[in-house]
């Protein structure tokens, strides 16, 4: 995706940021950088992945739950 100065200009405007002159282009360069990683991840075929709820294996340290009186 290409963004242009008025992209970068709208966005800092919606996240109330203000930007100096000289920042706007580099701005510009990083965002556009960004949202084209995020096209190459979407590209990714991920049908036979399992979802994770945590990306390493770890256990709980939690006590076991048993049923007590």
């Amino acid at each position: 995706m290409s963004l242009d100065r008025d992209d970068v200009e709208k966005i800092a405007h919606l996240a109330r940021l203000a930007l100096r002159e000289e920042d706007i282009a580099r701005y510009t360069r990083n965002l556009a950088d960004i949202l084209g990683l995020v096209e190459q991840m979407e590209a990714v075929d991920t049908r036979d992945v399992v979802p994770m709820a945590h990306p390493l294996e770890r256990c709980q340290r939690l006590r076991p739950d048993e049923v007590r009186n």
